[in-house]
């Protein structure tokens, strides 16, 4: 089965750093399972409120979402260094299902590899396969690698 984006989430994925995006635009072709971006570039209203919800970590400018690092881009505080996704089954996000989520990371990454392009997935920070380790667990959270 081969998936599209619609239009909100290519509006979304418009708004991340370009290798990302090129990773994402490769994944929905791949994947077995539809996918939604839920973030790529956040502004300082959404970022504190989802900072202030629990639902992040950082404030704005902090968070990857926030800017990118990238100097060749031209207006790097416009630009995500980062893309929430999520499954999107039946009509709905199953935000409980990880086993999709890392289904999904996974592709992402193949692809990623494929392009060349270095990436975190929020499900396994350090990329050593143990998913139970970390303290904030972001399955639908992958970035562009810094440094």
């Amino acid at each position: 089965m081969s998936f599209q984006y619609g239009a909100g989430s290519q509006k979304k994925l418009d708004t991340v750093h370009p290798d990302l995006a090129d990773v994402f635009a490769l994944a929905i072709t791949r994947t077995p399972y539809d996918i939604t971006i839920v973030h790529g570039w956040r502004g300082e209203e959404i970022q504190n409120a989802l900072e202030d919800s629990g639902a992040s970590t950082k404030r704005f400018p902090d968070s990857y979402h926030n800017q990118t690092t990238d100097p060749s881009i031209p207006d790097p505080e416009e630009v995500s260094d980062a893309v929430d996704f999520a499954p999107y089954i039946d009509g709905k996000i199953p935000w409980g299902e990880t086993h999709i989520f890392a289904a999904i990371a996974g592709v992402v990454f193949c692809c990623a590899a494929e392009l060349g392009v270095a990436i975190d997935w929020g499900g396994d920070w350090d990329g050593d396969g143990n998913t139970k380790e970390h303290k904030l667990q972001d399955w639908g959270h992958i970035q562009r690698r810094r440094g």
